[in-house]
């Protein structure tokens, strides 16, 4: 994920199957703004049972109780944190300490820290692959994959993968696709024999960072920092196109239910488009956000999504810094 303020990139030229619309989308709007403590931020979870948002920060893990409405600044304490990985079926949840280089599962009711688990250099994005009972680590720095054992709770594979990994997502079936940011490619490890299987490359793409998955059409959506989001077979790694989104995405995610993907952009913009079962996407709207709302995070029984953002301001170096006192979460629906 994004660790420093970005520069937006040009357009990729490249054939679309679909007009943009940069009108404002029908029925989506924020409803709710959840304030928290200045500081990075990078990705956000929902535990719909338990009815709480998690935030990774720069200082620890923020956790917003939905139902009192009450918000829990350092849930746990760490250095720099980038994923808040909810375990299914367990209390546990697991985050990466960017910071710090290392993983850390506690009590995502609690805040307890249960172990402490090295990694690459630079861990980043986690995913939890249910067929297996692992968790997939991407380490930026070092260029590889580490693969932790809950159960266990420690290392049992290291994959290098030859560029920096981001986003992951899973198809179920025992296939895991990580985006490469450096590379713009797409990464297929297969679960079982815990080695790469395939390497698909995205024409146009400069940057992927988020990833989804529809099961229905075998689609992989890649969000792209130049401001469009790369449509890829699962099975064969075919190119299927791009939408035209937002400048700097940093997330992707797509509903199964609603079969809607919501893609959030760092220039304050959320991109929604429709796919059919076939994979063709349509309906493309554009809601207005926050600047800096890059990560995104949904229920999906409500449908309701969850936006972390803060303001920025031009300091007496000509950077853009956060604006302090300004950090929120955003909920759209």
């Amino acid at each position: 994920m994004i660790k420093n303020i970005l520069i937006a990139f040009g357009i990729v030229t490249f054939p679309i199957s679909a007009a943009y619309q940069s009108a404002a989308a029908d029925n989506y709007s924020i409803i709710e703004r959840y304030k928290g403590p200045d500081g990075g931020y990078d990705y956000i979870s929902i535990d719909v049972a338990a009815q709480r948002v998690f935030v990774g920060r720069e200082y620890g893990v923020l956790a917003i109780d939905l139902e009192s409405k009450t918000v829990i600044p350092k849930l746990m304490e760490a250095n720099d944190v980038a994923a808040v990985l909810i375990i299914p079926e367990t209390e546990l949840m697991l985050s990466t300490i960017w910071g710090d280089n290392h993983a850390v599962l506690f009590n995502r009711k609690t805040g307890k820290v249960i172990a402490k688990i090295p990694t690459g250099k630079e861990p980043d994005g986690a995913l939890y692959e249910k067929t297996s009972d692992l968790v997939f680590v991407m380490n930026g720095a070092s260029e590889d994959i580490t693969i932790i054992d809950i159960k266990q709770k420690n290392v049992i594979k290291t994959i290098p993968v030859g560029g920096k990994p981001e986003a992951a997502v899973a198809d179920g079936k025992g296939r895991v696709y990580i985006n490469i940011e450096d590379t713009a490619e797409i990464v297929v490890i297969d679960v079982k024999s815990l080695s790469i299987q395939a390497r698909f490359t995205m024409p146009g793409c400069i940057e992927p960072t988020g990833i989804a998955y529809d099961d229905i059409s075998g689609l992989l959506i890649s969000s792209c920092h130049n401001g469009i989001a790369k449509l890829t077979q699962a099975t064969n790694g075919a190119d299927k196109g791009f939408v035209t989104i937002g400048q700097n995405a940093d997330g992707a995610i797509f509903d199964p239910v609603r079969r809607q993907v919501y893609i959030p952009c760092m220039d304050g913009t959320l991109s929604i488009f429709s796919l059919d079962n076939k994979g063709q996407a349509g309906n493309i709207r554009v809601v207005k956000t926050q600047y800096g709302a890059r990560t995104i995070g949904m229920d999906p029984v409500s449908g309701t999504l969850y936006l972390p953002a803060t303001d920025y301001e031009t300091n007496d170096k000509g950077e853009e810094v956060r604006k302090a006192g300004t950090f929120n979460v955003l909920v759209v629906k």
